[in-house]
């Protein structure tokens, strides 16, 4: 059976540790993290609660502001670079073993691919590989960019892939990651939207295509054992200077975009989830990522018949 596992979503009423306890209770059967700042020692805090409760990370998401700067001569990427390097060695020296990142950062256009940036990424890999940790590139943007590095290190065992769903649906629908670079997914970002804007909403309340998802994750060895689902736990989604006719127009791809139960849309913004509980927002959630796992082995299903 296919295991399923989340970032935990904030909460203003909760602790992290009665967030986890929530999740756990619900259903899923591991976290993923976010990377808090070192010094500030919240990571440790969070992952004592994670051994208290006995629910295992899976991986965690390093910081990814400023990534863009990577291509681009001067410090600001040199800086980026040590922070990068500095987060793993913590990371593994905390236990937790496979982290993920993107290779740009935003919607602004980037510097192209630079040898520049390429020979940052490879020192970010050399220090993967002297802490023991996996870092999976995640799809974001600006394929090109992910393309390059990937294959200027498609020998390091240490760099792998993250399928980011709700990226690929709304930046580059027609790119087929999973077929490029099935054999080294190492995390999964389940969400979903309306095919332009990246709104971290549960998976089949957008249009993001989960049967040919399903499909290409059971044709990989990890998508055939375990998916995580990132999804916001921020229900306002800001569109400023779109009227709620304009805005209702924008969300109509999405399957959930005439249900009143979920969707309220106001001048400037849209919520979702905004009347549910903490609770019903993770019963929903797990309720979503239990389909796609039904989806991925009926899928397995067929390839062995």
């Amino acid at each position: 059976m296919i295991k399923v596992g989340m970032y935990p979503m904030k909460s203003s009423q909760f602790s992290d540790e009665e967030c986890l306890r929530i999740i756990k209770s619900v259903g899923f059967d591991f976290v993923c993290l976010g990377m808090r700042k070192i010094a500030d020692g919240g990571l440790g805090d969070i992952l004592k609660a994670c051994e208290k409760l006995s629910l295992p990370v899976d991986n965690i998401h390093l910081t990814g502001n400023g990534t863009t700067d990577i291509w681009e001569e001067g410090q600001a990427g040199e800086d980026i670079t040590a922070r990068y390097c500095r987060e793993i060695e913590f990371c593994s020296s905390m236990d937790i073993h496979v982290g993920i990142t993107h290779v740009t950062w935003g919607h602004k256009p980037v510097c192209p691919v630079s040898e520049t940036g390429l020979s940052r990424f490879e020192r970010i890999a050399e220090c993967a590989a002297k802490n023991d940790f996996l870092l999976a590139l995640e799809n974001s943007v600006f394929p090109g960019h992910l393309y390059a590095v990937m294959d200027r290190l498609a020998d390091s065992p240490n760099i792998g892939f993250c399928f980011d769903s709700g990226h690929r649906n709304a930046f580059a629908p027609t790119e087929d990651f999973l077929g490029r670079f099935g054999s080294r997914l190492a995390a999964t970002h389940l969400q979903d939207n309306n095919g332009k804007s990246d709104l971290h909403v549960m998976p089949f309340d957008g249009c993001a295509p989960w049967q040919e998802n399903a499909k290409s994750l059971a044709a990989t060895r990890l998508g055939s054992s375990r998916i995580t689902a990132e999804v916001s736990g921020d229900p306002l989604k800001k569109m400023p200077g779109l009227s709620r006719e304009e805005i209702a127009r924008v969300i109509s791809p999405m399957a959930v975009a005439g249900d009143e139960k979920i969707v309220h849309i106001y001048d400037g913004a849209v919520t979702f989830y905004e009347d549910f509980s903490y609770t019903q927002k993770i019963e929903r959630l797990y309720a979503a990522m239990k389909r796609v796992a039904g989806m991925i082995e009926e899928e397995l299903k067929k390839t062995n018949a």
